[in-house]
């Protein structure tokens, strides 16, 4: 069940930075993690307790499981387009991006957001409608300590 509290806060937001880490599975497997660790300095996570976890299936991908050709920007390019519609009012948004993981032939996209009512209404929407690149899964899980992404953030 998603909760909404209506709310009004003033949020500081850093300046964005990103980083980007190279690792590799259990399995010895590559992979590839963008972070925006501007993130690790923002005070205000429980103004943005919902964990939005998207897994994206790719289809075209290396040996290694590894994006091939241009997937990895169609997948991206849907994401920002996403993110967008989840942050309709960029003065006051509703999701952040944190990471975009890549590996074993996905892409696993996370933002923290705000409003889950209303970012749940948008993913809905997407699905109804077919509107997306690759099939994927989503979560939404309230988590207002971060505890589910502090690996990204410490």
């Amino acid at each position: 069940m998603y909760m909404s509290d209506k709310k009004e806060v003033d949020v500081w937001f850093p300046e964005e930075s990103y980083c980007t880490v190279e690792t590799r599975t259990k399995e010895g497997k590559p992979v590839v993690i963008v972070i925006q660790d501007s993130l690790k300095k923002f005070v205000f996570k429980d103004v943005f307790g919902w964990n939005l976890s998207i897994v994206f299936f790719l289809n075209d991908v290396g040996d290694e499981g590894m994006p091939s050709g241009n997937e990895i920007g169609i997948v991206q390019d849907y994401c920002e387009s996403l993110e967008r519609s989840l942050n309709v009012c960029p003065e006051k948004p509703n999701a952040l991006f944190l990471f975009r993981e890549t590996y074993d032939g996905v892409c696993h996209v996370v933002w923290r957001v705000h409003d889950a009512v209303a970012a749940d209404a948008i993913l809905q929407k997407v699905i109804e409608e077919n509107r997306q690149p690759r099939e994927f899964e989503y979560e939404m899980v309230y988590d207002e300590g971060w505890e589910l992404v502090e690996w990204y953030i410490t």
